[in-house]
């Protein structure tokens, strides 16, 4: 796989995926199905845990291979996970992660529970609020508000998409 993938392919029931199969050893970016999955979703969960697999570890897999662009790694991801960020007509949360404007929402912007950090500061996790948020961690840096997403948080092989992108230089 490339790393490339729609937005389609990254389905958010039945997200799992053997930490060989996503590049986290660097290891094949094929995508073996874990049989557990991550508990995202519940009917139809093993059918897609094997298409979602395959979709995330070309992401994380395709990000061990050099291809940690937005669009291509963290966009899609997006897509499924932080529907808050993409209600319409009107947004359920205070900024907007659509195609198009996520980018510019993220990158080099303050904080809006904290200022005085970077929702994504390129190359650096711990100045990087968006980290800190999915990991569970913004209180300890001076922020509030839960974990992100709060409806089902991320496990360690969707965080490995935002890590490896952030401290890729969060390119575009």
């Amino acid at each position: 796989m490339s790393g490339t993938v729609s937005a389609g392919n990254v389905a958010k029931a039945g997200t799992g995926a053997s930490a060989a199969g996503m590049g986290v050893s660097g290891a094949s970016a094929a995508g073996t199905a874990s049989a557990a999955g991550s508990g995202r979703g519940s009917a139809g969960a093993a059918g897609s845990a094997a298409g979602t697999a395959g979709a995330a570890s070309g992401m994380a897999g395709g990000a061990a291979g050099g291809d940690f662009g937005f669009a291509a790694t963290v966009q899609p991801f997006i897509n499924q996970a932080c529907n808050c960020h993409q209600s319409t007509p009107a947004l359920m949360a205070p900024f907007s992660l659509k195609v198009g404007e996520a980018y510019e929402q993220l990158v080099g912007v303050p904080a809006q529970q904290l200022p005085g950090m970077s929702r994504v500061k390129p190359g650096s996790l711990q100045d990087s609020y968006l980290w800190h948020k999915i990991e569970g961690t913004q209180a300890q840096v001076g922020g509030s508000g839960t974990i992100m997403p709060s409806n089902i948080p991320l496990n360690a092989t969707e965080k490995l998409i935002f890590q490896r992108w952030i401290e890729a230089g969060a390119p575009r």
